[in-house]
């Protein structure tokens, strides 16, 4: 059985509670899965090999719903929970470093990276 910090954690990213949504309640593998955080909603992508990625791909829930509807309009997005809710959300956290907080954070990482680089050839030189 989970601590309570640790099941906090899996059903929260950067402060947000994690939502998952699925556009098939019945069997949410056979679906489109997406994952909301303060950030935006990824849409969760399973390549081939069982490799699974995360993808943004709205910034409302008003947005996604009109993207599912365009592609699907029978679709039904629904909200998902026990065990698959948690794989999803376990899935989305072990990805998560590489998803900046804010824009900000972005640009910061970046001048951040471009002044070890300007030091690094400054050294060389």
């Amino acid at each position: 059985m989970p601590e309570n910090g640790e099941q906090s954690e899996k059903e929260e990213f950067r402060g947000a509670r994690i939502q998952i949504l699925v556009t098939n309640a019945d069997d949410p593998e056979a679906g489109r899965v997406f994952v909301w955080t303060k950030m935006a909603w990824f849409e969760r992508l399973e390549g081939q090999w069982g490799d699974v990625a995360f993808t943004p791909i709205a910034e409302s829930e008003e947005e996604l719903k009109e993207i599912v509807g365009r592609d699907n309009p029978d679709a039904d997005l629904t909200e998902v929970s026990g065990e698959f809710k948690d794989q999803v959300a376990e899935e989305f956290l072990e990805q998560s470093p590489s998803f900046p907080a804010t824009p900000e954070d972005a640009d910061d990482e970046t001048d951040e990276d471009n002044e070890d680089d300007q030091e690094f050839h400054t050294h060389d030189l």
